[in-house]
């Protein structure tokens, strides 16, 4: 009865599939690369998208908005009333 619960030593059956990293050859590492470093990009872009979307007027110059007052304050740009 104590034979059951024993297990014998058996090897272990050969894997169907190829090994991991194996029989990839130069082209398919290449692409693998490019591949990783467009996702690379790809991430970056986003998290900048998300950060502009979260506070957009961080980005911008504060002296822009005032720049033009002043001028047309000054009466150089009479046209632009019209």
């Amino acid at each position: 009865m104590s034979s059951a619960w024993t297990l014998s030593p058996e090897p272990l059956p050969p894997s169907t599939g190829p090994p991991v990293g194996a029989g990839l050859d130069i082209e398919q590492r290449t692409v693998f690369a490019f591949v990783l470093c467009l996702l690379v990009v790809l991430v970056l872009l986003m998290v900048r998208c998300v950060r502009i979307l979260l506070d957009p007027y961080s980005r911008m110059p504060a002296s822009s908005w005032t720049d033009h007052k002043e001028a047309l304050e000054r009466g150089q740009f009479d046209y632009a009333l019209v």
